[in-house]
């Protein structure tokens, strides 16, 4: 097998991230054209990067593939409701925030990140699965380009966004919930998604080198729109969110992904 450069591992990281962030966004039809777009490349990948996740990717999208027209709406409805699910919370907050405080200053943190790399999050909280996804593929498609122009300032200003953002914020809780999407999505694409994530997030964590990630308590809240205590708090505080597809800071930036990888 080829041994990838260090660029093309940033691209191959960046269609992960860019397909993980599609999975957990609500399907409309064209997110569901996206999805299928993403899906052949993020097997290219997978199988660039020579890691156990390869299985993962086949199983999105197999699961996919044997999902009729119209099929996903339900199916993410089930798992993720039509407003806020109470066991599959698809918001860092849910997790880390146990007042409407302490939810504005961790979304106020994540949003900094975005701010830091000039992009912001649409028409989604910034604390949204999706939208941490997204930007985790921002950080390692412009890790990629600055390679490509052999930068070194800003491959190491990339770098160490994302091992920040994942320790302080993603990687903290995107086990948690891929956990519980893949047995309450059991046997659809959503529950696919969610054991691959949780798949990937180790294989971040190791290669990354973030050390002992300190996750959150599995015990996810819902904040009120009032400020009050929370039945249940978790074990500490830290992070925010951010928001919905995409977070491109121009079309360019979405085609950097190429469609193979050798």
């Amino acid at each position: 097998m080829t041994r990838c450069t260090a660029e093309e591992r940033a691209l191959a990281r960046a269609s992960i991230y860019r397909l993980l962030a599609l999975s957990f966004s609500y399907p409309t039809s064209e997110e569901r054209a996206a999805l299928a777009e993403a899906l052949p490349v993020a097997a290219v990948a997978a199988e660039l990067l020579r890691a156990p996740i390869a299985d993962g990717v086949e199983a999105v999208r197999a699961a996919f593939e044997s999902t009729p027209n119209g099929g996903l709406e339900p199916a993410y409805q089930h798992v993720f409701t039509l407003s806020y699910s109470e066991d599959c919370p698809l918001y860092e907050t849910a997790f880390s925030a146990s007042h409407i405080f302490q939810q504005a200053s961790q979304q106020a943190d994540i949003a900094g990140f975005f701010r830091a790399f000039g992009v912001g999050p649409q028409a989604e909280r910034p604390d949204h699965l999706a939208m941490e996804l997204e930007f985790v593929y921002l950080l390692a498609l412009k890790e990629a380009r600055a390679r490509e122009r052999r930068e070194r300032d800003h491959i190491r200003l990339c770098r160490d966004a994302q091992r920040s953002f994942l320790r302080q914020h993603l990687a903290r809780w995107a086990p948690l919930i891929g956990q519980r999407i893949a047995v309450t999505g059991a046997g659809s694409l959503y529950g696919a998604a969610g054991q691959w994530l949780v798949a990937f997030c180790d294989y971040e964590q190791r290669f990354l080198r973030l050390g002992q990630v300190k996750h959150y308590r599995d015990e996810p809240v819902f904040i009120a729109d009032e400020p009050g205590e929370m039945t249940c708090a978790p074990a500490e505080t830290a992070g925010a969110t951010v928001e919905h597809l995409p977070l491109f800071e121009s079309a360019e930036e979405e085609r950097r992904v190429p469609a193979t990888s050798s």
